[in-house]
């Protein structure tokens, strides 16, 4: 956060992919584009070889809620990971980021309901159930599941949509008001 531009936070599980430092150089690029400083999870962890894996992950847990706390919203990919829903460490983040009071604009790859992405049955009283676990999914035509997907801003449709409404919150924030 070495600039004055508005910092946001890019949360996801880009982090996992082997190009990530390029993914977040494109990424910081889209939001610098917008008057954004894009900020990326801890991205560097070398210097943290040397301590226990429990250690390490607390570094950089406590790496990522420090950058939270600096940055001024935080973008977040609910993308489907790992399964039909988004990240677990992508949903905490946005959560926390909410109870900070942060702005949090989530955005995805996929924006068909996470129904679709669920292996299911349905009873004849149109309840819904996974297939796998047996426990009743949610249907509410959302990305994803409704703590995420149906909170103040709606689930935009790529980065791209998700950095241009994360400016146009932050120019209604600052402006001057009569």
């Amino acid at each position: 956060m070495t600039d004055t531009r508005p910092t946001v936070y890019l949360a996801g599980p880009a982090v996992f992919l082997a190009a990530s430092a390029a993914i977040f150089r494109y990424l910081k690029e889209v939001c610098a584009e917008q008057g954004l400083e894009g900020v990326a999870p801890v991205e560097e962890t070398g210097y943290l070889k040397h301590l226990p894996k429990a250690e390490q992950a607390a570094a950089i847990r406590q790496g990522n809620i420090g950058r939270i706390k600096e940055c001024d919203m935080v973008i977040a990919c609910v993308t489907a990971f790992r399964g039909p829903g988004a990240d677990a460490g992508t949903a905490w983040e946005m959560g926390y980021a909410e109870a900070l009071g942060k702005p949090v604009i989530p955005w995805t790859e996929e924006t068909a309901p996470y129904l679709e992405r669920v292996i299911h049955d349905k009873d004849p009283d149109g309840s819904v159930w996974c297939k796998q676990h047996g426990m009743m999914v949610e249907d509410f035509g959302l990305a994803d599941n409704l703590m995420l997907a149906a909170g103040p801003v709606p689930v935009q449709p790529d980065f791209q949509s998700a950095v241009m409404v994360a400016a146009e919150i932050w120019r209604q924030k600052t402006a001057v008001r009569p």
